[in-house]
């Protein structure tokens, strides 16, 4: 039987840049040359134990990127969120000061593409389980957010942007024709089935921390891009032309510790 042509692969974003490195995350992101993406490449497994009572306080420590919420037992950073610009903050997640709401176009003026990851990241937002109390509020397009996205998805290179300050980051590749926007971001929705809420882990061996960035509450604004791609492809030699979808969020969500509502 022949192998099937359709590939994709999807990443949490690291919040901490140094902790890509020292956790490994990044270079889990890519499988075999030519293989197909196992559904947990895109993550290491975390070996702390979530705090079952975490809450969306606004402290603690930017989870390293494992797609499992940390309750920090094992973690190694500070407590502060690095911005990526050398200069940290207080580690509270801001009120939506981080990119300037200037960024915040008319949504009139928005692209498809725009409105697709907007529809697709609300709907998930309005149906978040268990319910949220109150409604987590809908997202709104940073173009700042967006800017950075589109930069650094020029670059198709399959990894996580480590310069993109104090943002959030989701990102997604697959062979042509394989997903849309709109799958793209149900893809990232649909680890809710592996969150559980009331422990705030990911179910073993899965991944949900897409999931839990798309339902932060503290999340406000988000910017995204896609590119095709003729080059570093992470499906190997059989598949040179990919496609690559990033999406940046402010603030960030995915604190250690803490559940995203």
């Amino acid at each position: 039987m022949s192998r099937p042509s359709i590939r994709h692969l999807l990443a949490i974003g690291l919040l901490v840049p140094w902790l890509a490195t020292s956790c490994g995350s990044d270079d889990d992101d890519n499988p075999p040359d030519g293989g197909a993406p196992d559904a947990s490449d895109s993550g290491t497994s975390d070996s702390g134990t979530p705090d079952a009572g975490g809450s969306d306080s606004g402290t603690g420590t930017p989870d390293s990127g494992s797609g499992t919420p940390d309750s920090g037992s094992g973690s190694t950073d500070s407590g502060t969120p690095d911005s990526g610009s050398g200069t940290s903050d207080s580690g509270t997640p801001d009120s939506g000061s981080g990119t300037s709401d200037s960024g915040t176009p008319d949504s009139g003026t928005l692209s498809q593409f725009a409105l697709d990851m907007l529809a697709g990241h609300n709907a998930t937002r309005a149906s978040a389980k268990p319910t949220p109390s109150p409604a987590l509020e809908p997202l709104t397009w940073d173009t700042s957010a967006e800017a950075v996205a589109q930069a650094h998805a020029a670059k198709c290179v399959f990894e996580h942007n480590g310069n993109r300050g104090n943002l959030g980051e989701n990102i997604y590749a697959a062979t042509p024709g394989a997903a849309d926007t709109r799958g793209v971001v149900q893809g990232w929705s649909d680890e809710v089935a592996d969150y559980d809420y009331a422990a705030n882990t990911c179910a073993k061996d899965k991944q949900c921390g897409h999931y839990t960035q798309v339902v932060w509450r503290n999340t406000k604004r988000l910017g995204c891009a896609t590119q095709t791609c003729t080059v570093n492809s992470p499906f190997g030699s059989r598949f040179p032309t990919w496609q690559f979808w990033v999406c940046n969020y402010a603030p960030p969500g995915n604190y250690v510790g803490q559940k995203p509502y």
